[in-house]
């Protein structure tokens, strides 16, 4: 193999490295109205180069695909998807049911939604209407929304044999945070985590804040968690992330507000476009 060669598999080892190490812990889609208006964006797992994708479209319920290439989102009362990097955005419904959350299907072909409920609510209520959509926009139906939630809870672990909750306490005049990982056979608590000394002294709202009570979304390989709350009560959303063993935590969103935080799911190792260029890297090498 001569120099040439040589060069051209170490210029792609580095390439195909750089790339899956980018991968290894994704990013995370979250809504925030620093711009003046509720976007989708992303960042980077440490918070760094956060990306504006919609544009001021005034969103909600950001949701990766389970491959992690798209994005799907509220906008307008309706769902709308778009590539992870915000390209080719496409409106999937039109129903003019005024959507509360979504949710990906296990296989990725179609999304499952609530409605907002209607106030005041009937005598007869049982819970919000609930419907799935094929992403062919061909239109939706009926679900049961106590299915939509029991499938589809927030919290669960990527492999889903977890559901975790964070909850924020004032001990001591201290603020903790508490992670509750639970199993289907029994339940654990960590001990309570000091927040950082820069929040000592600040109220940490949750979200949602009822109860001080957030589930968190879980990085790809179930290490790390992120969540969404607020400082002092009238104060923006600003998400945090911390290691499920209570270690590493960072504010990734830096006081310029985030919230409704959904860490990318594993991309798979190869695009379509990646292995069209290692075919033309080993083509090269075969001359």
């Amino acid at each position: 193999m001569n120099y040439r060669s040589i060069l051209i598999v170490c210029l792609a080892t580095l390439g195909l490295a750089v790339a899956g190490w980018g991968q290894a812990d994704g990013k995370i889609a979250f809504i925030s109205d620093r711009e003046g208006r509720g976007d989708v964006w992303i960042m980077n797992a440490d918070g760094s180069n956060s990306i504006n994708l919609t544009q001021g479209r005034d969103c909600a319920s950001p949701a990766w695909s389970p491959d992690g290439t798209k994005i799907a989102y509220i906008a307008g009362g309706e769902i709308w998807l778009m590539n992870a990097d915000g390209s080719n955005p496409q409106q999937v419904t039109d129903d003019a049911v005024d959507k509360a959350r979504l949710w990906w299907s296990e296989d990725g072909s179609s999304i499952y939604y609530v409605a907002v409920p209607t106030w005041p609510l009937p005598d007869e209520w049982d819970g919000p209407d609930a419907f799935v959509t094929a992403l062919d926009a061909s239109g939706s139906s009926p679900a049961d929304w106590r299915e939509v939630y029991s499938r589809f809870l927030p919290g669960v672990s990527p492999d889903g044999t977890l559901l975790a909750t964070v909850w924020l306490w004032d001990g001591g005049g201290h603020k903790h945070v508490d992670f509750y990982i639970r199993t289907s056979a029994s339940d654990h608590m960590h001990p309570g985590l000091l927040l950082p000394e820069s929040l000592q002294n600040k109220l940490i709202y949750p979200e949602p804040y009822e109860n001080w009570r957030t589930f968190p979304t879980w990085s790809p390989d179930g290490l790390r968690i992120a969540f969404s709350g607020f400082l002092d009560f009238m104060g923006q959303f600003e998400i945090w992330a911390a290691d499920t063993d209570m270690d590493n935590w960072v504010e990734l969103t830096n006081g310029l507000g985030g919230r409704e935080p959904a860490w990318q799911p594993m991309v798979p190792a190869a695009t379509g476009v990646e292995a069209q260029s290692w075919g033309r890297i080993k083509s090269l090498l075969s001359h």
